[in-house]
């Protein structure tokens, strides 16, 4: 029996004369009736059909209603829009204007698994006090997997910003869910944040109809590192399964007959070049380094639709293939070399972090699983990037959804941290002035991680690399410092080595200037790799605030001694351990300058709102600290070897000036034994000299020649001599 197969034209909300009359809740917008009505056919196809009305009440409302989009795969259903109207505070009902409505494929190669449209329109007269409401109904074409069909529903409809930097979800007066299905067909749901349970309004002739329903929703906030969706909204989920071993079984059945080894297969593992006592992991290298060199990535579903990948013969016949295509091969010629691997459906960040007490096909990527053995730990390997670091799995996947495929039931996890680089950037500076005198400094900058993959990517879509770069090197100074600099990136094409900065700065500080101050904070490496700057504001926050991936950042600032000038701590920093991140600093003395030791380590968060306004109070203390300041300080040991140096150049090396000076200079040194030779040689060429005297009497006084040393200083006394 087919209960739905035509377009709904049943509005599913009073009239809009009928709406006006509720009474405002919110200064901006408020959705007055969400309501949506699904039916699930015995053979799997289903009809859902939605209903929306927003009252706009400021401009920025206005601005943002301007637009609606709503989404849909167009491989797997068709959408309708039943009807679309805006309705003035002055009573004039305004209904869509033909040619204000457009049907676009969108995807661009990032949506991994769909073959995306929208159906995008805009309303006239969208002002204060306007109500718009529109009515979609969206109709399954084919069946992806007929055993699932899966709901996710929650009051809110969520708009985008006209700044397009978040989305509003508006209070909500009346929200309905009803959906109704086969009685021979078992149900599983799932309740958060106090939605409500079903009601059965309808149990007749094998078909069950339930109902959930919500009154005044309060508006809900969108941040920036708030938790997961479902852990803030009223939301309910059902599915008609809850194991996820029959994705399992649906996936593997899509891979396990592509996995065979075939004479493309052959020939391309052929062309890696391992000998026979290669390792796992040269294998897996060489596997990475073939499908990153030999196998573009592409957007390739060809009409199919999203779960069937190609044969491996076929995508290395094509050279290119999407990530279903790039694991199924790498699976096949792993397999074939030895190595244990299995697909994995992942669900990436961009498509959220879902519960999985039931069964959703919430996955949008598919990457290779390899074990961990006795000599290796497990790897994740994802192909589909632009030649990325080995093994091209992002860090923003750690602690995302994971279903390894292997046809046994398969195995839902959580992806580890551990299986991934170490989120760290290091900057190291060494400042020094060259033979002139100029100020100079040579920045190095080490990655890894998350760190490494963002410069990387950043680098190779730079639309201008040179002046984006130059903007980034800059960036570790003050808009107020007059400096050149000369910057390169490193590694930005290789699969092995992590991409790398240097820079060379030219200071324009004048070389007579002798007391040069080079300062180091940790805002420098705070600005490049974390940014503070836009922290929220605690008064304004209202979710928890999560930050879901730790990292390490570091500087290492060497100021050296100039030919007449040593590097002289002038103010310290302090090391800072707040709660919630770990500020280390230190300085200690090299023999030829100052190193400065700065580390700040940030770990995972999900902080209340009162742990929030904490560690913003710690944050924001961070820029008004003390900074490191050394100084570039004449050095007057230096200073004395520049005037014996020039003495003995006048004079000659063995005159009575070079024999003074030189004594001098190992007195303060503490080589007082050794001084005594340079002071008596000063004698001979001048026994009326009361510096020498003086001098010889210093040397052996702390050379414990006690006796000799009273004579030498009453002779220096009798020549009249005053140190």
């Amino acid at each position: 029996m087919t209960l739905v197969n035509s377009y709904a034209t049943e509005r599913l909300a009073p009239e809009l004369t009928q709406q006006q009359q509720l009474v405002s809740k919110s200064i901006s917008a408020e959705t007055l009736y969400a309501v949506n009505h699904s039916t699930l056919n015995e053979d799997g196809h289903w009809q859902r059909v939605s209903y929306y009305s927003i009252r706009i009440n400021d401009l920025a409302a206005a601005r943002d209603y301007g637009r609606i989009v709503i989404p849909f795969n167009h491989y797997y259903s068709e959408m309708q829009l039943d009807f679309a109207n805006s309705y003035s505070a002055q009573g004039k009902l305004n209904a869509l204007a033909d040619d204000a409505l457009q049907r676009r494929i969108t995807g661009g190669g990032q949506d991994f698994y769909s073959d995306s449209s929208e159906l995008v329109f805009s309303l006239p007269e969208v002002n204060p006090g306007t109500i718009i409401e529109f009515q979609f109904t969206q109709i399954s074409k084919k069946l992806a997997f007929p055993k699932l069909y899966t709901e996710r529903s929650t009051p809110y409809w969520f708009q985008g910003k006209v700044a397009q930097d978040s989305w509003r979800a508006d209070y909500v007066h009346n929200y309905e869910f009803q959906f109704t299905y086969p009685q021979s067909q078992q149900i599983y749901t799932r309740y958060f944040n106090q939605h409500p349970k079903a009601e059965v309004i309808a149990s007749l002739n094998g078909w069950n109809t339930k109902r959930w329903q919500m009154k005044d929703v309060p508006e809900m906030v969108i941040e920036r590192r708030m938790p997961s969706g479902h852990e803030v909204r009223p939301q309910m989920m059902l599915s008609t399964l809850k194991d996820w071993s029959a994705v399992d079984a649906w996936t593997w059945a899509k891979v396990v007959d592509k996995l065979q080894p075939s004479t493309a297969l052959q020939l391309a593992i052929a062309s890696l070049g391992l000998n026979e006592f290669a390792t796992d992991e040269e294998k897996v290298r060489a596997v990475y380094r073939y499908l990153q060199t030999k196998i573009r990535y592409v957007f390739a579903h060809l009409g199919r639709g999203g779960y069937d990948p190609h044969k491996p013969e076929k995508v290395i016949e094509a050279g290119y293939g999407d990530c279903k295509d790039q694991t199924v091969l790498a699976v096949a010629m792993l397999r074939a070399l030895g190595i244990e691997a299995y697909p994995a459906l992942v669900e990436t960040p961009r498509n959220g972090n879902s519960d999985t007490q039931v069964v959703r096909l919430i996955f949008d990527h598919m990457v290779v699983y390899i074990p961990a053995t006795s000599e290796r730990s497990e790897i994740w390997l994802d192909t589909t990037g632009d030649r990325g670091l080995y093994p091209g799995m992002s860090n923003y996947m750690v602690g995302q959804n994971a279903l390894i495929v292997d046809g046994e039931g398969g195995q839902l996890i959580d992806i580890a941290e551990e299986s991934f680089a170490t989120n760290k950037a290091q900057l190291n500076i060494h400042y020094y002035q060259d033979e002139s005198g100029a100020s100079k400094a040579n920045l190095s900058i080490e990655l890894s991680g998350m760190f490494e993959q963002h410069i990387r990517s950043w680098w190779k879509h730079s639309s201008e690399q040179a002046v984006a770069l130059q903007q980034f090197v800059k960036g570790l100074y003050s808009q107020g410092l007059d400096f050149s600099v000369d910057a390169q990136v490193h590694n930005s094409e290789s699969l092995d080595t992590p991409v790398s900065i240097t820079a060379d700065y030219h200071f324009s500080e004048s070389p007579d200037n002798n007391e040069l101050v080079r300062a180091a904070s940790v805002m420098q490496v705070l600005g490049l790799f974390a940014d503070f700057s836009n922290l929220p504001m605690p008064a304004e926050r209202v979710h928890r605030y999560v930050e879901k991936y730790p990292y390490h950042l570091s500087m290492r600032v060497k100021v050296e001694d100039g030919k007449q000038t040593i590097a002289s701590l002038i103010q310290n920093a302090q090391a800072v351990d707040a709660t919630h991140f770990n500020l280390q600093q230190s300085a200690k003395r090299l023999e030829d300058g100052v190193l400065l030791s700065i580390d700040f380590t940030h770990p995972e968060l999900d902080l209340t709102l009162e742990e929030y306004q904490e560690y913003h109070n710690h944050i924001s203390k961070l820029a008004k600290q003390e900074v490191w300041l050394v100084s570039l300080r004449v050095d007057p040991e230096k200073d004395k070897i520049a005037e014996l140096s020039k003495v003995a150049a006048e004079q000659g090396k063995n005159s009575l000036q070079a024999y003074l000076l030189t004594a001098r200079q190992l007195i303060e040194k503490g080589e007082f034994s050794a001084a005594i030779e340079p002071a008596r040689k000063a004698i001979e060429l001048d026994n009326n000299s009361g510096e020498a005297w003086y001098l010889l009497a210093t040397a052996q006084g702390f050379a414990t020649q006690v006796e000799a040393s009273l004579k030498s200083f009453a002779k220096a006394e009798e020549l009249g001599y005053q140190p």
